[in-house]
């Protein structure tokens, strides 16, 4: 959840020991370590904040009861006040970076639960993609409850917040990207020759993609599937299809280990 701070911004608190780590390792303004146990774990985590020269205050666990949290807290609160996790100002800007083939970028349409955004958020950091695309209407936008499903991860993923995800997407073109639609009635993803840069959308798992968003898409591709159930969750079809696409644009850059790191 979040509230104001002194600046008149929002801001987030994050728990859970992992996520909280993942965001002081990358460290940057705007972050506050708030820490009332002094176990292993916290101890190792503040001292890497102190470190990283990120404020450390020592209070109790009723002050941390008073903040308004998303779950239980364990003895330590990061704050975070809201900042940009991209280098580039606004969406517009990171589209103008001059890039090489191989981005990959991901648009959500209508993913409304958090869960599935943190899950996502998390594939998205796996599979190296470049930045995370959402409207500013209709889908999940709670960052500290997306950080702890993410377990961190939304420190490592750009995530652009757009009034109008139809135009964000003809944008997308007119900047080089093949704008591929995750659909029921689409192609198989295994032959779509899924190359160059490209932006994968994805819609919620009961409306699918809406109208305007499916007649946007330059392709549509889809899983095979040989099961009962209708359709993957939105998470998991992300991650396989980020995986797909990764696999057909050969790993740009240095290919993931086993462990899924560059």
């Amino acid at each position: 959840m979040a509230r104001t701070n002194d600046n008149g911004g929002p801001t987030s608190f994050i728990t859970g020991y992992h996520a909280i780590e993942e965001y002081v390792r990358k460290s940057g303004n705007g972050l506050v370590l708030h820490a009332a146990l002094k176990n292993r774990r916290i101890l190792e985590i503040t001292r890497l904040a102190a470190g990283s020269g990120i404020p450390v205050q020592w209070t109790d666990a009723k002050y941390l009861d008073s903040l308004p949290l998303a779950g239980a807290h364990r003895g330590l609160v990061l704050e975070l006040r809201s900042a940009p996790l991209s280098r580039h100002a606004t969406f517009e800007d990171f589209l103008a970076h001059p890039r090489g083939s191989g981005a990959l970028l991901a648009a959500l349409d209508g993913v409304t639960d958090v869960h599935n955004l943190g899950a996502l958020v998390r594939s998205a950091d796996l599979f190296g993609v470049d930045a995370l695309i959402v409207p500013g209407r209709r889908n999940a936008r709670d960052s500290d409850i997306v950080a702890n499903i993410s377990s961190g991860a939304s420190a490592f993923v750009p995530l652009f917040e757009v009034t109008n995800l139809v135009r964000a997407l003809e944008q997308m073109k007119k900047a080089g990207f093949w704008i591929y639609g995750a659909d029921m009635d689409g192609q198989p993803a295994a032959q779509s020759g899924l190359n160059g840069n490209a932006v994968l959308v994805l819609g919620s798992e009961g409306k699918g993609l809406s109208r305007l968003v499916r007649e946007t898409c330059d392709v549509l591709i889809r899983i095979p599937t040989r099961g009962h159930i209708d359709s993957l969750n939105v998470s998991v079809a992300g991650g396989i299809l980020m995986y797909e696409i990764r696999r057909q644009q050969g790993w740009p850059g240095e290919e993931l280990n086993h462990k899924g790191e560059k």
